[in-house]
């Protein structure tokens, strides 16, 4: 048991580490503060004064004004009371009551510091939806559950602390996205797998797909007058500024890479699972006869990953898709849309990513399998 959790904790030091070091070295290339803003928790003391009403079209939210008592629960001003007023309007709605917390911005402008209801406190539900996936991970799974959390908090502190800082210092999207990528799929797989040839050969498949799944959307992107700048936010990247140029035209490839990598992992494992599975079940097959029947097990698979995976980006992109239909654009209109354009074209690579997983993974556990039988 003591030798299984050393692994996950050497990871799970790793991550904190640069979780840890990676504002102190970005520090040197990361963008400056555009403005001189904070923001800070604040609690409503009082509601001094409402004029508020139900909006006509959404009824559920309230329109109109508040004049707020507040006090500052962080911030160099913790504890100090401030009256502020909320303009309530429908898309920037944050309506308070008595005792309710939100974040409050805080700005310096003309001399004088001005004070604005930012949005509410939404952090202790992402948290408490934190707790539980861990909980109930660790609760069902044992061991392989507290290895699949620490896979996880390694994926985010890669993606935090060193793909987004490596982006702004200029670095090539490509070269530094596979790089992660591979460091990725091999922690997970030794986490999950252990080290043995189906682990191998789940490393090697996954990464292959992923790899398919981000050329396709940059190929096909490009093809389609399509790059970086369609993302969301894209352009606004541009403008941020820091010592590196943002290679916007790659983004595409990362975050198809990124958004495909989940999905691809499940479709490998899979598969070298299978074959692994035949492989000891019915060692009198062919190998032919052995590849033919992973490949119609990945079928199956493929019949509901490439169906998930479209309708994650699809989903996306449901209010476009609705303005579409309620504005009866024609075919011609909406597909040359760039935000449908995009969805599309990151769903159908991701698609055509998960569906080369197969072959692929299955070669590969072919040539392992035979190239180091026991």
């Amino acid at each position: 048991m003591f030798n299984r959790l050393i692994f996950p904790t050497v990871i799970f030091i790793i991550s904190t580490a640069i979780l840890w070091l990676s504002p102190m070295v970005s520090d040197s290339f990361r963008p400056t503060a555009y403005s001189n803003q904070v923001f800070v928790k604040a609690e409503v003391i009082e509601v001094l004064t409402e004029s508020t009403q139900s909006d006509h079209l959404v009824p559920s939210i309230k329109t109109g004004r508040q004049r707020l008592l507040v006090k500052l629960l962080d911030s160099e001003e913790q504890g100090k009371q401030v009256e502020v007023e909320n303009q309530l309007s429908r898309l920037h709605n944050v309506y308070v009551q008595e005792g309710d917390r939100f974040i409050m911005l805080i700005r310096e402008q003309a001399g004088r510091t001005i004070y604005w209801p930012f949005n509410h406190d939404r952090s202790s539900a992402v948290y408490w939806m934190i707790g539980i996936i861990v909980l109930l991970t660790i609760l069902l799974a044992g061991i392989q559950g507290v290895n699949s959390v620490v896979s996880l908090y390694f994926t985010g502190a890669l993606l935090i602390g060193v793909l987004v800082p490596a982006l702004f210092a200029g670095f090539n999207p490509v070269i530094v996205t596979i790089g992660l990528m591979a460091i990725k799929i091999i922690v997970n797989f030794l986490l999950v797998a252990g080290y043995n040839k189906k682990s191998i050969v789940a490393m090697l498949g996954t990464l292959a797909g992923v790899i398919v799944a981000g050329v396709m959307a940059q190929i096909f992107g490009e093809m389609a007058q399509l790059n970086g700048l369609y993302l969301d936010k894209g352009e606004d990247l541009l403008y941020l500024g820091g010592t590196g140029q943002i290679q916007v035209r790659w983004l595409l490839f990362v975050a198809i890479m990124i958004s495909a990598l989940g999905a691809v992992m499940d479709v490998a494992i899979s598969m070298v699972s299978s074959y692994h599975e035949l492989r000891d079940a019915s060692p009198e097959q062919t190998e032919k006869e052995r590849l033919m029947a992973t490949i119609r097990i990945g079928r199956d698979i493929l019949g509901t990953m490439t169906n998930t995976l479209v309708l994650a980006f699809v989903g996306s992109a449901l209010t476009t898709i609705m303005m579409v239909w309620g504005f009866q654009m024609p075919v011609m209109q909406f597909m040359n849309i760039p935000a449908l354009s995009l969805a599309m074209i990151h769903g159908l690579a991701g698609s055509i990513g998960l569906i080369m997983t197969v072959p692929l993974t299955v070669l590969i556990a072919s040539f392992v399998y035979q190239k180091y039988n026991d």
